[in-house]
């Protein structure tokens, strides 16, 4: 082979690598966004690769940034005024930062350790802090003389304390209320002045963190949840809790993984967790022990259980995706999108096959006119369709059922006939007439002789239909009614809705970049193992005809 050969191909094979990598970037970037963190997701610049979590023992602990964020350049700046007031900016902002932190009006007592591990993280909470105050500077701040020294003075107390908490982590268990069964308190414990809770595993694997008695309102009254003000610290430990209760004692059935940094309500009640119902544990009686709690009184107590490294990680990197089956239905989805599915390629395969068999193998008046006609039908827009379609399906009481998603398929497609037509073009009349005069009869030659020689043609229709199907959005929107009839694509229009910031106001982007995933993922694989058949089938309906 000539050295310009071997360099030609070395240069088209490169380009194929970096074509392939580069429109695999989306899928990429969606993927990579459902295993990241809510803080990771709206970070600025932006984070590709998620970040594992740490391994932690003890707490509180520093939780250094891994990706420092930008300083938003005012739009008055250049980037070489901007670059050297940074610096003096930067200086200004940590020596109030300092001036605050060591002031009385730091709402919480320090640490031993908190004052030095609060030097190290300085750099970190200065980036965080100039977030927080940005919005609130004017352009006409930017411009004035004492520029500087007016934007420092807009740096609060509320702005250092929130950058400290975010990485000064700490359990923090906070408020704790009693209600009976129309969410009413009757029984309340504020959170105290410093609701901070360390701990430390170095002895144990298992700790009781804190325990609070509260006095009741109603004595007589019915209890029938808990619910707690809890601020997690990241570390993926699992926090548990004990109720004495009239004479009882109750347990958590299974405890709450501290995932976030965030603080949150977490709810114990005495009933199962129910299907896209608000999230809650489950407390169980504990047979054969007895209550210390007097009369008119809770006692509750909390235990914290280390998590091996390894289920840590796999509770950071699968959380996203067991909240979406969580929140909803989406085993339901996946289950009406593989039938449908498989009755639209099972629809198409045999319509589409024995019509283009009769198309390219059967001599009738009339055939090229008909298989003109039908081809004309692909310059019809399905809008024009979709209407008249409806009101027919509706008429038949078939709306709100599976049927006009999968009935027309059977009718076959102009495009996959042309196809199938096309790849029958290719096999020899001799086969035909020597099957002829064996005693074939149309159907049998059909089925018995020009089925296993199609195959390849067979497999890229079913491979089309496949992605049609799957991703088909509108026909569902407008036919189906009921969540359990729901498929996939419409599902993940309706968890964006509630779940993905459109009205909710919410933002589960990571839940909804795994739905996402899920969704993608089985078309993805079939198109991996599948694609020999897929060229094979395109490739060989030109060869003639």
């Amino acid at each position: 082979m000539k050295p310009s050969t071997k360099w030609s191909q070395c240069i088209y094979h490169l380009t194929l690598i970096v074509l392939s990598v580069f429109f695999s970037l989306p899928f990429l970037w969606m993927i990579s966004t459902s295993f990241k963190a809510d803080d990771e997701i709206i970070h600025d610049p932006m984070v590709w690769i998620p970040e594992l979590p740490l391994k932690v023992t003890s707490s509180p602990y520093l939780d250094f940034e891994s990706h420092p964020p930008h300083w938003r350049k005012p739009p008055q700046f250049n980037d070489q005024k901007w670059e050297s007031m940074q610096v003096e900016l930067k200086a200004g902002i940590e020596k109030r930062v300092e001036e605050i932190f060591e002031s009385r009006e730091w709402s919480r007592p320090k640490f031993r350790m908190e004052p030095s591990q609060f030097v190290l993280a300085m750099a970190d909470i200065a980036d965080h802090v100039y977030g927080s105050v940005n919005p609130r500077i004017s352009p006409t701040t930017w411009t004035s003389e004492d520029a500087i020294a007016e934007i420092v003075e807009k740096v609060t107390l509320a702005d250092v304390e929130e950058a400290w908490r975010r990485y000064y982590r700490s359990l923090e268990i906070g408020s704790i209320h009693l209600r009976n069964e129309a969410s009413v308190n009757i029984g309340l414990t504020p959170a105290p002045d410093d609701s901070r809770t360390p701990y430390d595993f170095s002895n144990s694997e298992s700790l009781l963190v804190a325990e609070r008695r509260i006095a009741l309102a109603s004595p007589d009254e019915p209890l029938d949840q808990l619910m707690v003000r809890v601020k997690g610290d990241a570390s993926f430990h699992k926090l548990s809790a004990e109720l004495e209760w009239e004479g009882e004692t109750f347990k958590t059935e299974n405890p709450i993984h501290l995932s976030s940094g965030n603080y949150k309500d977490v709810f114990w009640k005495f009933t199962e967790q129910k299907r896209y119902d608000i999230e809650h544990l489950t407390f169980t009686k504990m047979e054969g022990e007895t209550s210390g709690a007097g009369r008119g009184e809770a006692v509750i107590r909390f235990f914290l259980e280390k998590t091996p490294y390894p289920e840590v990680l796999w509770e950071r990197l699968s959380d996203s995706y067991r909240e979406v089956f969580l929140w909803v239905p989406y085993g339901t989805y996946m289950w009406v999108t593989t039938k449908l599915t498989f009755l639209n390629i099972v629809g198409q395969l045999f319509a589409c096959s024995l019509v283009a068999f009769a198309f390219a193998k059967l001599k009738f008046p009339g055939r090229n006119i008909l298989f003109v006609l039908m081809l004309s039908t692909m310059m019809l827009p399905p809008q024009v369709t979709m209407v008249p379609q409806f009101v027919l399906f509706s008429k038949m009481g078939t709306y709100n059922t599976l049927f006009p998603l999968y009935i027309l398929s059977f009718a076959g497609a102009p495009f996959f006939i042309f196809l199938m037509r096309q790849f029958y073009k290719t096999i020899p009349e001799d086969l035909t007439e020597a099957a002829k005069i064996d005693g074939c009869n149309f159907f049998q030659l059909y089925w018995q002789i020009m089925l296993p020689l199609v195959k390849p043609a067979l497999a890229a229709i079913a491979i089309f239909q496949f992605q049609a199907t799957w991703n088909e959005f509108i026909q569902p929107l407008i036919y189906i009614a009921d969540t359990d009839k729901t498929p996939i694509s419409v599902g993940l229009f309706l968890f964006r809705q509630s779940h993905g910031g459109l009205t909710s106001g919410g933002g589960m982007w990571s839940e909804l970049m795994a739905a996402s995933a899920l969704m993608t993922l089985p078309v993805i694989l079939l198109f991996f193992f599948t694609q020999r058949y897929f060229i094979q089938g395109v490739t060989l309906t030109g060869l003639k005809g």
